[in-house]
């Protein structure tokens, strides 16, 4: 287990440095940044990779806020590579105004419980674009359609950066289920699951994800991962299409305040 997320941390942090246009050292870890897209947060943020012992809340928010805001970003989000320094720090952190999302990492281990009924298959770049969109529309958090085109747009960046493959499920001509599949060498990552509203309880995402394992497989990968919210239903549909829980980790995250949107 521990050696997965020993990979796996590793991995990430290269997906995030070929991601990125720039990163720069901060106080207690590297803020990496993309500035053709600053308002989309997991582009933007601060992972830290320092031990957080001895160091309190307001230390790693004024950090955070000080290299982020020189930036000219409206949001904080912070990465926490220390788990029970995190598990510590989430109290003030609330306080502070930042939700706190503690997350699962999953690896694929196992069988699925019972094979899709839907039908799932690897989609181009222009139809993953058009799904995403669709998907961030109906996001809470995605007030304005400019950012819900925005947000779909770095899907050329994955392409181009790192050799994202996606994969969907269509009705009637239209993508409505879909997942992201990022492999450097021998370690895939899926991402990005999510099914359109209307088309949810039809087995659509474990069809997706399902077709972008057996796509790393092939490609050569022995250790494939997805990171799920520790508080929300999908980490059951994993665990049913064979995912074992690995670890966890929280990350801190401030909206932008509604005057500066």
């Amino acid at each position: 287990m521990t050696e997965a997320l020993d990979r796996i941390a590793a991995f990430e942090r290269d997906l995030e440095e070929r991601l990125c246009t720039r990163s720069e050292r901060c106080r207690f870890g590297t803020a990496f940044f993309h500035e053709r897209f600053p308002r989309r947060w997991v582009s933007n943020f601060v992972w830290v990779d320092a031990s957080l012992e001895g160091v309190d809340a307001d230390d790693l928010a004024a950090d955070a806020e000080d290299v982020l805001g020189r930036a000219g970003l409206a949001h904080r989000v912070l990465w926490i590579e220390d788990l029970a320094g995190a598990q510590r720090l989430a109290p003030r952190f609330a306080g502070l105004g930042y939700r706190v999302d503690r997350n699962v990492v999953l690896v694929h281990a196992r069988e699925p419980d019972r094979r899709p009924d839907g039908h799932a298959e690897e989609i181009d770049v222009a139809s993953a674009k058009r799904f995403s969109y669709a998907a961030n529309l109906e996001s809470e958090e995605i007030a304005e359609r400019t950012d819900a085109q925005m947000l779909a747009d770095f899907r050329d960046v994955l392409a181009e950066r790192v050799g994202a493959r996606f994969f969907g499920v269509g009705v009637d001509g239209e993508v409505v289920s879909g997942c992201e599949l990022y492999r450097l060498g021998d370690i895939a990552q899926i991402e990005d699951v999510y099914t359109l509203t209307p088309h949810r309880g039809r087995g659509f995402a474990r069809a997706a994800v399902l077709s972008a394992v057996r796509a790393a497989r092939d490609a050569g990968a022995d250790l494939i991962f997805l990171g799920a919210d520790d508080e929300d239903w999908p980490k059951h549909l994993y665990a049913k299409i064979g995912f074992d829980e690995v670890g966890r980790s929280i990350d801190f995250v401030r909206k932008p305040d509604p005057q500066r949107t």
